[in-house]
């Protein structure tokens, strides 16, 4: 700012000389000049003191300090008013003076001058009242104190300037340095002690209104934050006034602030515009980390403190509030996405990876009303997936997992890049794990509630998913027996209860009995029941996932051999295939099989032997 300043100064010879040339010498009334400085005597001849007296169109000040000499280069108190005259003794108007701070202290008073505005009759603009006022002077605004000195720095809403280390909590207006003096608006970076830190300097950005007051938060609405926008984005600010950046503390400051509700993502602290509505990729806020507005007490607590801790970065999204999806499979822009919940259960506790974007393929529990409820394990790899399959607890995943009918695996697009579309994806989907590709089935219809779930069950009455796989025998095994139950020819998402095993081959040749000898005399050991097929709720796969029928001794990984019929229901499974008839027929002739012929609706047992079928939970 440019100020029209008199520096204090001595009179020159010359200046004498120029007002003496502007004045009348008298003998004893008047102005008169002894020994080269002006005075003035009344009538009576004495000299005035402490008065004004004009000459010409100038006002001089007579200072009974000097003994009535005219004042120069020197404030002039007169009453409850500050005045200033120059060199030349004039009293000076409409202009900004300056002079020497005698009081300067660089901790509490840095300025090495003080400044004044003289008005239109020579009296130094003061404030007046308890409020802080402003008053324009070429353009600008500006503040003073009682005693009409200029303020500067911070100054309190009661024209005080505020000492540098209580900016903070009383700093009102900013009005520059003390060389400066205008009062700030719009965006401000300015370097403070920061109470926060160790009393560390640091810049900040602050933001000004047109009437100089700071934004600050004011405590209200139980929040730690004031949000703003300002040309067409939204800002917040602390307390303090200070432009909040990064990881931010926006509601309740205390332990619940482990919920990720609690937490609002900005931009850098060189932009600061919060991240709404929108994506972005950061590593999650952590204790004393660099990606935090401040450093948080212990109590605040964390959403993701194993991706903070890891330095891990992961996929957020904000809405127009700014508040983070979190425990949700939510729509966005026509695609669904999933989002971890705060400090999602695991079996080992939470891992602490709250609120980001699901990827790749994901074992996890909803409510049904697109909550996710846990995530078991958000990255299933090839050996997880046959852990899943056969239900076994595994690394986080328990037991109890699988127990929920809403359990089930999702997948949210690519699974070897976070940074892949990460949609969930619906319909028939092939995924590929460790060089390995597998045949998913995942929901297509409704909304959030059910869209994306694996499915479960028996599909056109060919194929056999389980949590959305398509169920195949291993290549080592050929042939394997699947359970299905309360959901034959039907496809489920949880609700009906449709239950899939896959039965150990190893197990049912434990339960073989005896069955005699056939026609080449070789002893026959197998599985048959009563009826004339196995409970219908057993099916036969191959290699292609497909459900098998008319199978005549279809050779497993073990060199044993089952039967199925025209229905796809299981006849037999035997160790040797030299069998007189065919099973399927509904009887076996061998040395001591006694059969009810080929229309018989019953299988009758073989002689002597119980070979009732042995139930699920010794087969699983």
């Amino acid at each position: 700012m440019r100020k029209q300043t008199k520096v204090v100064a001595v009179a020159s010879a010359a200046a004498l000389l120029a007002i003496g040339a502007s004045m009348t010498s008298f003998a004893a009334t008047g102005w008169v000049e002894e020994d080269g400085t002006w005075y003035f005597y009344d009538k009576d001849g004495n000299r005035v003191e402490d008065a004004w007296k004009k000459s010409g169109d100038n006002w001089y000040w007579l200072d009974s300090e000097e003994g009535g000499a005219m004042a120069m280069d020197k404030l002039v108190e007169d009453d409850d008013d500050t005045y200033y005259v120059d060199s030349n003794g004039v009293m000076v108007r409409n202009t900004w003076v300056k002079v020497v701070n005698e009081e300067q202290d660089d901790d509490d008073d840095p300025a090495e001058y003080i400044y004044y505005y003289m008005q239109s009759n020579g009296k130094a603009y003061k404030t007046k009242g308890e409020s802080t006022k402003f008053k324009t002077i070429d353009g600008k605004r500006y503040a003073f104190d009682e005693d009409g000195k200029m303020l500067y720095g911070w100054v309190d809403s009661n024209h005080q300037r505020i000492a540098a280390d209580d900016w903070y909590s009383d700093g009102t207006y900013y009005l520059g340095n003390w060389d400066d003096g205008a009062m700030k608006t719009g965006w401000q970076l300015i370097t403070v002690t920061d109470n926060d830190d160790d009393e560390e300097e640091k810049d900040f950005w602050f933001y000004f209104k047109s009437n100089g007051i700071k934004e600050a938060d004011d405590g209200t609405n139980n929040e730690d934050i004031k949000t703003k926008t300002i040309n067409g984005k939204k800002y917040a600010f602390d307390g303090r006034g200070v432009m909040v950046f990064e990881w931010t503390i926006a509601t309740g400051g205390s332990a619940s602030s482990a919920s990720s509700s609690n937490w609002r993502y900005f931009n850098s602290p060189e932009d600061g515009a919060r991240a709404t509505k929108g994506w972005f990729k950061v590593v999650a806020p952590a204790q004393d980390n660099d990606n935090t507005f401040k450093s948080y007490e212990e109590g605040y607590g964390q959403f993701a403190a194993k991706d903070a801790n890891d330095e891990e970065e992961r996929w957020y999204y904000a809405d127009g509030d700014g508040k983070l999806a979190s425990g949700e499979i939510k729509k966005i822009k026509g695609k669904y996405y999933g989002f971890r919940p705060d400090n999602m259960q695991a079996q080992d506790g939470p891992t602490g990876r709250g609120a980001s974007m699901l990827s790749g393929l994901v074992f996890m529990q909803t409510d049904g009303k697109g909550n996710i409820t846990a995530v078991w394990d958000d990255d299933v790899d090839s050996d997880d997936l046959d852990d899943i399959m056969d239900e076994k607890a595994y690394d986080d995943v328990p037991a109890y997992a699988y127990s929920d009918p809403m359990t089930s695996l999702y997948y949210f697009g690519g699974t070897d890049n976070e940074d892949a579309d990460g949609s969930l994806k619906t319909g028939n989907v092939t995924v590929n794990l460790d060089g390995n590709s597998y045949n998913f089935l995942f929901r297509k219809a409704g909304g959030k509630e059910g869209k994306g779930y694996g499915m479960s069950g028996i599909e056109k009455e060919k194929y056999i998913y389980k949590y959305g796989m398509r169920l195949k025998a291993g290549n080592d095994d050929k042939y394997k027996v699947i359970e299905v139950v309360n959901g034959s020819g039907n496809l489920d998402v949880g609700a009906a209860g449709v239950k899939v095993m896959k039965i150990d081959s190893v197990k049912l040749r434990n339960e073989a009995d005896p069955l005699g000898q056939n026609k080449k005399g070789d002893s026959v050991e197998g599985l048959v029941t009563e009826g004339k097929t196995w409970p219908s709720k057993y099916y036969l796969i191959g290699a292609s996932g497909n459900i098998c029928k008319r199978k005549t001794a279809a050779k497993d990984g073990n060199d044993w051999f089952f039967y199925v019929n025209k229905d796809k229901n299981i006849v037999a499974y035997t160790n040797n295939k030299d069998l007189k008839d065919d099973p399927r027929e509904g009887y076996v002739l061998s040395v001591d099989f006694d059969h009810g012929g080929p229309n018989s609706n019953s299988w009758d047992k073989w002689t002597g032997v119980d070979t009732s079928f042995p139930s699920a939970s010794d087969l699983y």
